[in-house]
């Protein structure tokens, strides 16, 4: 007793399977490409040149706590009401605070860009921030 049907003609069977073949191998190549273009890297430099580049006018050299990074800190993060001796914790209101809290401010502020809650800090205040951080914080 037989349950399958048999072939009758063996050369269509090749030709079937051999179409689906070619449909399979198109479809694979088709999700190929559609996978690769979506694996394209940006750039933020070449992006955006004014802000990150070369042509940016945000100076980042020779930063210090006391020329640049406390006048940043006092306009958006250490005024009344917010991160000062009886607001908000942590206090930023000095050099010795915002030093202990520098991993806070650096995750909040430039990752995460939660603070100040008002708004984000400007890209070029945000870079002189980084950077100063990445310089050891100079005073």
């Amino acid at each position: 007793m037989q349950f399958l049907p048999r072939w009758k003609n063996t050369r269509t069977n090749y030709f079937i399977l051999m179409g689906m073949k070619h449909k399979f191998r198109i479809s694979f190549y088709i999700f190929s490409l559609i996978v690769l273009a979506g694996c394209y890297y940006d750039n933020k430099e070449e992006l955006y040149p004014n802000v990150y580049g070369k042509n940016s006018t945000c100076d980042t050299s020779s930063l210090t706590y006391t020329n640049t990074i406390q006048a940043l800190v006092s306009s958006n993060c250490a005024y009344s009401g917010c991160h000062v001796a009886g607001g908000f914790s942590p206090d930023l209101s000095t050099y010795a605070n915002l030093k202990t809290n520098i991993i806070n401010v650096k995750r909040r502020a430039i990752t995460e860009k939660t603070m100040p809650a008002s708004a984000p800090l400007e890209n070029c205040n945000l870079l002189k921030l980084n950077a100063w951080i990445d310089a050891n914080m100079p005073e």
